[in-house]
């Protein structure tokens, strides 16, 4: 059994991000036997890290590569390949050669994680009749916009057809970006910007998230290509039941949906809570927008707490986002502290932590976060979400708050604050967390069918 995982971030020294993929390729390989080797686009993902070996070419068969005990195979193809919707020249391009490195590599089974960049190698493997397994790490390959938010700013809710996307996207659209839908349902537009797209503006041009196809056949094209590829997949994972409604839309049988939640293997130690401590609060994750984490500092603003308050931030970065955050909020947060801690270790961070925080801002796909929170047997406060609400009980095991709104999360926190002495109690019930040994086991049995 010869496996090929194909994600973008794959990397075992991943900076800003987990390394979900890695660990799963080494525990298939270590722990249950599987020939495991990695396809990975080598690109400077949004900073994320590099392969050792740098790939200056698209070639078959993949220039190859060794870190961390693992092979992997490096492709370096045209930036288009990374827009959020082909055109169909380019998408055939993209699944031809596909099936030309799967031809060289192999494979008994094409696993994919991350889709952006790469879901084309579903297509080139079921031309080929090999097996395809598809993790779902967020919904980017059948939501143009990532996060289940709609362009007025409402959650999604979940519901897939053309005319909805498409009112969406362009309501979500700024004045810049209308004008540039506008341009691109003309030939003579869409020619004008190729013509932009191919000079040396073009860097420019994808920074700001310009497109080059009309709105609505991008929605129809990345439908109609989920729904082909999707809907003869031999298995997906997912890790909420939100994903295995979501992706059963486009033609996925739903006895080939498997759903299961994120693993972790914590370190099994105690908690070193003095009596005397803050009441303390977590956030371990990117700090950016789009994670949400300036919404902790404008609740904690308005939280009226008997006792001070301590939040740890694990995760800062040199972002200007993250930068602007410090400098706002150096030390303090109305009468409570921040400290900021760059990416630490998980397992002293949770062990003097009260609650953790994930203030999530769109549809958060079982966040990681959660997960590890859980397996330590720390409380969340979390937003209101579908995949957060099948882990998260309010009263429970955490505390909820409303979509969007920082009155609902400073309620929130207030809540857990009031609860300090029950959660110091560790009489708390907790999901169960799978180990990724176990993760993996359903991972193995899903590729032999």
């Amino acid at each position: 059994m010869k496996a090929l995982l194909v994600s973008l971030y794959a990397q075992p020294d991943l900076r800003f991000s987990n390394t979900n993929v890695y660990r799963q390729a080494s525990s298939l390989k270590a722990d249950h036997g599987v020939d495991v080797e990695i396809l990975t686009w080598e690109f400077d993902h949004q900073g994320k890290g590099s392969i050792a070996k740098k790939a200056t070419r698209c070639t078959v068969p993949p220039i190859r590569s060794e870190l961390g005990g693992l092979i992997y195979h490096l492709i370096n193809p045209p930036n288009e390949w990374s827009e959020l919707t082909l055109k169909p020249s380019t998408w055939e391009d993209a699944v031809a050669f596909g099936v030309g490195v799967l031809e060289a590599l192999r494979p008994d089974v094409v696993h994919l994680h991350h889709w952006r960049g790469l879901w084309w190698i579903l297509e080139s493997a079921q031309r080929l009749g090999i097996r395809t397994v598809y993790s779902n790490h967020d919904w980017g390959l059948a939501c143009l916009r990532t996060i289940l938010v709609m362009g007025d700013g409402a959650l999604c809710d979940g519901r897939l057809w053309a005319d909805k996307c498409t009112r969406c996207i362009w309501k979500g659209r700024s004045v810049v970006g209308k004008l540039n839908e506008v341009v691109a349902e003309t030939a003579i537009g869409r020619s004008l910007i190729d013509a932009v797209y191919w000079s040396p503006l073009g860097h420019v041009f994808e920074q700001r998230g310009a497109v080059r196809l009309p709105l609505r056949k991008r929605v129809e094209s990345s439908l109609d290509r989920a729904q082909r590829i999707l809907s003869k997949l031999d298995a997906m994972f997912t890790p909420s039941e939100f994903g295995r409604r979501f992706f059963s839309q486009l033609g996925t049988p739903l006895d080939r949906i498997r759903v299961k939640p994120w693993y972790y293997d914590p370190i099994r130690t105690g908690k070193v809570i003095e009596p005397s401590q803050p009441f303390t609060i977590a956030y371990v994750g990117r700090v950016s927008p789009e994670k949400g984490v300036h919404l902790i500092f404008e609740a904690l603003e308005r939280v009226r707490s008997p006792e001070p308050i301590r939040l740890m931030v694990a995760g800062a970065n040199t972002s200007e986002y993250c930068v602007g955050l410090r400098r706002k909020y150096p030390g303090q947060v109305g009468l409570h502290a921040v400290e900021w801690l760059g990416w630490s270790e998980i397992e002293p961070l949770f062990r003097s932590t009260d609650v953790s925080i994930i203030p999530s801002t769109g549809i958060d796909n079982t966040p990681l976060a959660l997960v590890e929170a859980i397996s330590y047997r720390i409380p969340v406060i979390a937003t209101r979400v579908p995949p957060i609400e099948e882990l998260v009980v309010a009263g429970e095991n955490g505390y909820l708050a409303d979509y969007g709104s920082v009155e609902s999360l400073a309620s929130a926190i207030e809540s857990a604050v009031a609860d300090k002495d029950r959660i110091r109690s560790g009489a708390i019930s907790f999901p169960m967390v799978s180990s990724c040994r176990e993760y993996t086991l359903a991972v193995k049995d899903a590729y032999v069918g």
